[in-house]
């Protein structure tokens, strides 16, 4: 088999194998980059996600004491809920909600607490029409992808069906998922080829299919060689062969 017909077959089957994959590249990174990544991640659906906490110092809870009932601590930081002052105790079990006036531990929060907190953070214009406590025990969301559970849902009515994630130990906001983030992440799993967790871009499949990319770029510059010199003209300096063009020929011109 000759070099120009091993080019032409090879760039055709590498094509065919690489084509459907490179039109989805082409696709999922057109959608990737024409939508505002900002949007994507929810920050317009969100508000007081930092709030100034308005407390008489002298009256709260001593933190000696906090940590004196909670050995293993490893941090004690004080926060807002609400605009009321807490205590969240972090330590290698987890962490808990303590009323930082009287110590008195909150959590696992109450889903009418969830409820309150989901709808003070949320900045859209829906209103809560679903809760559930999502356990350990049951099947996690592919949109959580790594975040660990218990987590409370909290699903709202609006266009693009916005859902928040709130821990039930410490109120706190997790994540917030919407109609376009869903399809940002189901274009961005095509993208990297990583069809179990959505987060490897260094995944085996990955790999083999950009170096047949690659393969089929370099295929494709080989047959593009071949195919320059078949339509080159060729120019015949035979004796009796046609002048070059431009070049002009006297001999009709003389006369016998």
């Amino acid at each position: 088999m000759n070099s120009p017909v091993l080019s032409r077959k090879s760039h055709k089957w590498l094509t065919l194998v690489i084509g459907v994959q490179a039109l989805l590249w082409m696709l999922s990174g057109a959608y990737m980059v024409t939508i505002d990544l900002d949007f994507i991640h929810g920050d317009p659906l969100v508000r007081n996600m930092v709030e100034n906490l308005e407390a008489n110092f002298d009256e709260l809870y001593p933190i000696d004491d906090i940590l004196a009932r909670h050995d293993g601590a490893e941090s004690v930081d004080l926060v807002s809920r609400l605009g009321e002052p807490y205590y969240v105790v972090s330590a290698k079990s987890g962490s808990v909600l303590l009323d930082a006036r009287s110590g008195v531990q909150q959590s696992p929060l109450p889903e009418s607490r969830i409820v309150d907190l989901a709808e003070h953070f949320y900045a859209g214009s829906g209103t809560v029409n679903g809760v559930r406590l999502l356990t350990v025990d049951e099947p996690k969301p592919t949109e959580l992808q790594t975040r660990p559970l218990p987590l409370w849902q909290v699903s709202f009515d609006d266009r693009i069906r916005t859902t928040f994630y709130l821990s039930p130990s410490t109120g706190e906001l997790i994540t917030r998922r919407h109609t376009f983030w869903r399809g940002f992440d189901f274009l961005w799993m095509l993208h990297i080829m990583d069809y179990e967790n959505r987060s490897d871009v260094n995944n085996n499949l990955l790999r083999v299919a950009s170096a047949v990319g690659l393969l089929t770029a370099l295929s494709g510059v080989w047959l593009l060689i071949f195919s320059l010199r078949r339509h080159r003209p060729a120019i015949d300096h035979s004796p009796g062969g046609p002048p070059p063009h431009g070049s002009f020929d006297d001999s009709a011109a003389k006369t016998t």
